[in-house]
């Protein structure tokens, strides 16, 4: 749905003159909050994640538009493993991955400087599945939740290349019986196309 929604906004921007800019980026995803640890030591590990953009300035307005899509996977901590054998009877081991799609404004949008820091925040829409592996056994549960978030970065251009490091909170609604999904990702990339963030 979210590769769907990058692809019409940028169709519909290079319709306008303006062409969008591609990136790629990679980065920790540090759990917070309940979902790094609960009042009982329970919680998932840092784990790195991935992520891929499509932005774009549109006319008028002083600020850009970015559409992102990430994908995580999470070990739980050993409190969560230890605790998940000591009821089952068994050796079981946890996991939560995170698929999500972004749509955020951008501030600036674009610059003549080299060097722009920026700040970015939005809505979005996160698939969380957590499995549980018991032996030969892997049951899931999973979930789609509206999320939201909010972060900030700085992005360092040579021609119609940009490199950029940026953090954001991220917090996507819970799977049924789990915490909310709380990451805090740093994430370095490359975006393709010149200005704009």
């Amino acid at each position: 749905m979210s590769v769907t929604l990058a692809s019409l906004l940028a169709v519909a921007v290079v319709a306008q003159g303006n062409a969008p800019r591609f990136g790629i980026g990679t980065g920790l995803a540090m759990p917070v909050g309940d979902y790094h640890a609960t009042s009982g030591g329970e919680g998932f590990n840092t784990a790195w994640q991935v992520m891929a953009l499509v932005a774009f300035k549109p006319p008028v307005i002083p600020f850009g538009v970015r559409v992102d899509v990430t994908y995580g996977a999470h070990d739980a901590n050993d409190q969560l493993n230890g605790d998940l054998t000591s009821r089952i009877g068994q050796p079981a081991t946890e996991k939560a991955k995170l698929v999500g799609g972004n749509v955020d404004v951008v501030y600036p949008a674009a610059s003549a400087a080299r060097v722009q820091p920026y700040v970015l925040g939005g809505i979005g829409v996160y698939h969380t599945t957590i499995t549980v592996t018991v032996a030969d056994s892997t049951p899931s549960d999973a979930e789609t939740k509206l999320a939201w978030n909010l972060g900030g970065g700085i992005s360092y251009s040579v021609r119609s290349v940009a490199l950029f490091l940026e953090i954001r909170y991220i917090s996507a609604g819970a799977v049924t019986g789990f915490p909310r999904s709380t990451v805090l990702p740093i994430t370095a990339g490359v975006r393709f196309g010149g200005g704009g963030r």
